[in-house]
């Protein structure tokens, strides 16, 4: 069965507001796709995540106490995480944080920073921009795990009905700090563009990262298989469309049946059952290679997370750079939150292709080419490259940036539970 993911089509370019740095395009070199994230062992990324989830955890249950949370960041590689507040942190995150230590070994470190504003701060600040300006002069917008501004990326050409008149970066961050009485940190991105493009004859049960189409899009990809109440269904990108949905060969799946409010991901009411495993072979592998999945996680920045869209295969050494934002693509649709991901060197080779939206993305393998940890649904790409050669099923569109929606809302929004 053929894989769809929606893409996003944007020029990256890094802007903080005192300049301006253009990171390289590396041009069609030989695909780089790895069975596991590049750490010192593979348990690393999940040995840091026991000690900070409970920290988040904690914030998530809305305790006043916790209302100083700014962020977090995972460096895996170095077997450390910095978390961030504003203020003195309570006793309870160093608490929180030890209780776990002793089980991750030696080695492994947590530092908890000062910040100068908490997660409901910018929070806050990001809501008095949204509601202040207009969706057309920003292409996204989010919290700095640091605490220390608001990340938005902009157009210029639709930049200066905000500015007045001059698009660059020092006058978009200073007129939109202005509103959101916060500082800024702008970019310039171009607009999400939503893109549907086919793991070609998927069939019950059904696996992640499998090729789907219907009457709007001619090729998407399908996420994690599970159950919405008593309905077996299998996640994809609700902008691939409703109706019926078929597999790459013409087979009836099944009609979508439900979509998360602001989310872009949809639910396949299956025509069979699921079987709580993904592909992890490249595009063209016919032999089936799959994986389990064994729960679902939650992202930080730092992460190393691997994606398996339909039209582009399976890629590793992908790094999450943000979490927590939120965008708007082409069609109009307003996505809340999406996590953002691009390879782990930043060099902006492509991760993925038009056809890969509502593909997965996971984390987290339990060992050497193990199973693996749910981390979100593909719903867009952006920052467009060359595409490798013989390195998707069909001739497309790649990109060097993915946008998925983390599974904490599909669970605890939308009711779904993994098969």
């Amino acid at each position: 069965m053929r894989r769809s993911r929606l893409v996003l089509s944007l020029a990256l370019t890094v802007v903080v507001a005192s300049g301006l740095v253009a990171a390289d395009v590396v041009q069609d070199e030989p695909y780089l796709s790895v069975s596991l994230p590049v750490l010192r062992g593979p348990e690393a990324q999940q040995l840091l995540h026991r000690m900070t989830d409970p920290v988040q955890d904690w914030v998530e249950s809305g305790d006043p106490a916790a209302a100083g949370y700014a962020g977090t960041v995972i460096d895996a590689s170095n077997q450390h995480a910095d978390v961030y507040w504003k203020g003195e942190a309570p006793a309870r995150v160093r608490s929180l944080l030890d209780a776990n230590a002793a089980n991750a070994g030696s080695g492994y470190t947590v530092d908890v920073h000062r910040s100068p504003y908490s997660r409901a701060e910018m929070r806050a600040a990001i809501d008095r921009f949204t509601a202040a300006v207009a969706r057309d002069a920003w292409t996204s917008i989010g919290p700095q795990e640091d605490g220390a501004a608001i990340a938005i990326t902009y157009a210029p050409a639709k930049a200066k009905q905000l500015t007045g008149g001059d698009a660059d970066a020092q006058a978009y961050s200073s007129r939109a700090a202005e509103i959101a009485g916060m500082p800024v940190t702008a970019g310039v991105e171009g607009t999400p563009v939503a893109l549907s493009g086919s793991r070609h004859s998927d069939g019950a049960p059904y696996y992640a990262g499998a090729e789907v189409s219907t009457g709007k899009a001619s090729f998407c990809s399908t996420a994690f298989s599970g159950w919405k109440g008593g309905t077996k269904v299998v996640l994809t990108a609700a902008h691939c469309g409703g109706g019926r949905y078929y597999n790459g060969t013409g087979s009836y799946i099944g009609d979508l049946a439900t979509t998360g409010a602001g989310l872009d991901v949809g639910m396949i009411a299956i025509n069979g059952s699921g079987g709580g495993r993904f592909y992890d072979g490249a595009w063209s592998d016919k032999g089936g290679s799959s994986r389990h999945t064994y729960g679902a996680g939650r992202n930080n920045v730092g992460d190393l997370i691997c994606l398996s869209g339909a039209q582009s295969g399976w890629k590793c050494d992908v790094q999450v750079k943000r979490v927590d934002v939120e965008t708007t693509n082409d069609e109009g649709t307003k996505i809340k939150p999406v996590d953002v991901a691009e390879s782990k060197g930043g060099d902006l080779r492509a991760i993925a292709a038009k056809g890969d939206s509502g593909g997965p993305a996971l984390a987290n393998p339990s060992g050497p080419n193990g199973d693996m940890e749910a981390r979100g649904v593909i719903v867009a790409a952006r920052s467009e490259v060359g595409c490798p050669a013989g390195s998707t099923a069909h001739t497309t569109t790649c990109y060097a940036q993915v946008m998925y929606v983390p599974m904490t809302p599909v669970v605890n929004r939308m009711g779904f539970s993994l098969s």
